[in-house]
């Protein structure tokens, strides 16, 4: 028999907008933390939006289980509403960004449903959670230095090493990275703001007093800018300056940095400003979709989904509908309907519902057999 920790009499629990993370004008979403310097970095905020944005956009539904089967269960109010500020996809988009920035995501249950389950959870920021102790075998939780009671935090750690409770932090674990990307673009827009080096310089072996000087420019100027041929005489020569090797590294550093990011959240590099080998043709582009939903995503769908049945009965699980991610075209998409028609997967109605249309009169599309049945039962006839 588990042990369920969140589950109490129904029960709301006051907080103040200001409590919640990202709310208004929070000072704490304001402090100059890794987390928030990293953020300003192309590829990080690209990495972590793609990650948010992708789980958050998924159905989340819930699933009892009757021995070996999984039926659709009522969807709970905690995935309806499950805070008291903004929807679902915000909710969802929160815990994400938590994960992905800090590798922790810490929810304050707020509300308790008449059946005694959470009911909305209000997620906080990472700097205002403490543990007593990383290695204690129970946790003991402080939020804004008060001692918060037991099973009132929900707790989602995302990158997790043995014997510790709080996840790793990408940010703080991969700090050089990120550092690194971000004086390199503070390197190109000073370069391009300041204007450091000429674009060009006219030489000549004549002495050039500051009159000449303004002179021969304005003229290469007035001709250059109307597309003339420029007659400088006394030897004036025009040579072009272009950026220094070393110092227009900053580029390649900034692809560098792009891909190293796109490795450690495991995006495709291409995603978030990086380069990737070889050239996309349209069945790689529909592989890469695949590839990102199998190898980025279903890890992260897996632990929320673990994590997120914790609060709701025994008998249910939480699920994500990740055929939601998978838009093919009409022709595919019917194929697929038809052979799942045929091996009675599916009844006509359930994918006219995926259609959008509504089920067949007098129960016509409730039929599951399957249509090699059919077709034997009629020729026997």
């Amino acid at each position: 028999m588990k042990w369920w920790p969140f589950r109490r009499t129904a029960l709301k629990r006051a907080i103040s907008y200001q409590d919640v993370w990202g709310a208004g004008a929070d000072p704490a979403v304001l402090r100059g933390t890794g987390q928030e310097r990293a953020l300003r970095l192309g590829p990080v905020y690209a990495a972590t939006r793609l990650l948010a944005d992708s789980v958050a956009s998924l159905p989340l539904k819930s699933f009892r289980t009757d021995g070996d089967d999984r039926l659709r269960a009522p969807t709970p109010p905690l995935f309806r509403r499950p805070a008291a500020t903004g929807t679902r996809y915000d909710w969802l988009h929160r815990c994400m960004t938590s994960l992905t920035l800090r590798g922790n995501a810490y929810g304050l249950i707020v509300a308790w449903g008449p059946d005694g389950w959470p009911s909305q959870i209000e997620w906080l920021h990472p700097d205002d959670v403490h543990i007593q102790d990383n290695l204690a075998a129970v946790p003991v939780w402080y939020y804004k230095g008060r001692r918060l009671e037991d099973g009132q935090l929900f707790h989602i750690p995302a990158y997790t090493v043995p014997g510790q409770i709080l996840g790793l932090s990408p940010i703080a674990y991969f700090a050089t990275t990120t550092e690194a990307g971000l004086l390199a673009n503070q390197f190109g827009r000073d370069w391009f703001a300041n204007g450091s080096t000429p674009s060009a310089v006219l030489e000549t072996d004549m002495v050039v007093d500051r009159d000449a000087a303004t002179i021969l420019k304005a003229r290469f100027k007035e001709a250059a800018e109307g597309r003339d041929v420029v007659a400088l005489g006394n030897g004036v020569k025009y040579r072009a300056i272009s950026v220094p090797a070393n110092e227009s590294q900053f580029l390649e550093t900034i692809k560098a940095t792009a891909n190293q990011i796109a490795a450690i959240y495991g995006v495709p590099p291409e995603k978030v400003g990086g380069e990737t080998g070889g050239s996309l043709t349209y069945a790689t582009v529909e592989q890469n979709s695949i590839d990102l939903l199998t190898w980025t995503l279903r890890p992260w769908l897996a632990r929320l989904e673990d994590a997120f049945s914790w609060l709701r009965p025994p008998t249910e699980e939480a699920r994500f509908n990740v055929d939601a991610m998978l838009r093919t075209d009409t022709l595919t998409r019917y194929q697929s309907y038809r052979i799942s028609r045929a091996i009675g997967l599916h009844n006509i109605d359930e994918l006219r519902r995926l259609e959008d249309e509504p089920p067949l009169p007098n129960g016509l599309g409730t039929d599951y057999t399957p249509l090699k049945s059919v077709a034997r039962d009629e020729s026997e006839k």
